[in-house]
């Protein structure tokens, strides 16, 4: 059961963030069909990400009390509905509604899949369960693209998001059927316990002493600048500063995903590996991945100087897969420090990064729109992101410390 749900949990993540880049693979033909500029693209890429944060916190808050296979169950019937709505679609202003409405449905599905997750894996294994369901992420947002962009061009955009209505029905049917909502040991033990108490003062300010949710969450915010270009500016980045064709921007983007899923599943190994020798949080969690995160930055900032086709696809490779590796590790951080509260703390986390899917394809439009150039345009985004990451995944090496169990205890005695 534990692989089944695993399994299933990737897929949904597959087609979670399916839904959440098809925008930016169909793009072009929006911008056509509905008479977008660059500074109106990027409204529609920040919409998503409005309620976002909001309905990640609420959302994940109710699954740990409610149980998590009927909160993701409900999430995915959602996406149905608004993917099918898009066939309605005819102007701007309706569009900006289908992506906050997405947006707001989509939220809490990561932090509950998180912690979902989370619940069947022991700590040796938490990071690799963590890095398939990241993985997820990137088959859905990236080494699909090729698929997504042959139904966008020989279908159009209205029914290729439609289609992807039809495969959130099925993912549904498949998750109520074949999983359970927790472990047998879990289930009997929880069944003998009170009902999880409402959120308090004292979580609250368990939460807020802890410099190691604030500094992870400043990792992960950063990170996220970088998730959202890729799926959101990436694909025109490809076509109109480095020359690609549709269909050669399609076949890259699935080579950049493909083997960036590589790249963060072997640094969560290794955390795992590492946590697995030493027991050292510290050094298993918070270096490896910010010395990954940092590295992955530095690539990125390369693509400014060397804009070489075959580099950029290279450099994306190394600075997605690279950077990507907090958000695999962070949920693992995060429920380290209140594991009864796992669906609220990596919704913080989730919430809080996705802060950075408002300002980023915002800011993004207005810079390309205002910039003497299309090129200086995208590398002051492209600069200012990675910097942004340089420096928190330094601050996350410096000042995040992992508690022990003894350390969490006499915290949450001061808290109280």
């Amino acid at each position: 059961m534990r692989w089944t749900v695993l399994i299933l949990l990737f897929l949904g993540m597959i087609v979670n963030f399916a839904d959440k880049s098809i925008i930016g693979l169909a793009a072009k033909p929006i911008m056509e069909d509905l008479g977008l500029g660059p500074a109106q693209w990027g409204i529609v890429g920040s919409a998503y990400y409005w309620l976002y944060p909001i309905t990640g916190v609420i959302g994940a808050a109710y699954a740990d009390r409610l149980g998590a296979k009927k909160m993701l169950s409900f999430l995915m019937l959602t996406w149905a509905v608004l993917q099918f709505g898009v066939i309605a679609i005819t102007a701007l202003p309706l569009l900006i509604v289908y992506r906050i409405l997405l947006g707001a449905f989509e939220g809490p599905f990561s932090p509950v899949a998180y912690a979902h997750a989370d619940r069947w894996f022991p700590p040796k294994l938490k990071g690799f369960a963590n890095s398939v369901l990241v993985s997820g992420a990137t088959v859905g947002s990236m080494v699909v693209a090729p698929l997504l962009v042959a139904m966008i061009a020989g279908l159009g955009w209205k029914i290729a998001f439609a289609a992807l209505g039809v495969v959130s029905i099925v993912w549904f049917f498949l998750f109520m059927l074949l999983t359970k909502e927790s472990p047998v040991e879990a289930y009997e033990k929880a069944k003998k316990k009170k009902k999880l108490e409402k959120f308090s003062l004292k979580d609250l300010k368990y939460i807020a002493s802890s410099k190691t949710a604030l500094f992870t969450t400043l990792a992960y915010f950063s990170t996220y600048f970088i998730v959202v270009w890729i799926a959101t500016w990436m694909p025109l980045y490809l076509i109109d500063i480095v020359g690609m064709t549709a269909g050669q921007m399609g076949f890259a983007v699935a080579a950049i995903g493909i083997i960036s899923v590589v790249l963060y599943m072997g640094v969560s190994v290794i955390s795992d590996y590492a946590f697995k020798k030493t027991k050292n949080w510290k050094l298993s969690r918070i270096y490896i991945t910010g010395a990954s995160m940092l590295i992955g930055a530095i690539c990125m900032l390369s693509v400014i100087v060397y804009q070489n086709p075959i580099w950029v696809v290279i450099a994306m490779c190394l600075s997605k897969g690279l950077t990507y590796a907090i958000l695999p590790i962070g949920p693992t951080i995060m429920i380290n420090e209140m594991p009864e509260r796992g669906g609220l703390m990596t919704s913080i986390l989730t919430s809080s990064g996705n802060l950075a899917g408002i300002v980023a394809p915002l800011a993004t439009g207005f810079v390309v729109s205002l910039a003497s150039t299309q090129i200086l345009g995208y590398s002051l985004s492209i600069g200012a992101m990675a910097s942004l990451v340089l420096i928190f995944s330094i601050l996350f090496m410096l000042f995040a410390r992992p508690n022990s169990t003894e350390q969490k205890e006499k915290m949450e005695e001061e808290a109280s």
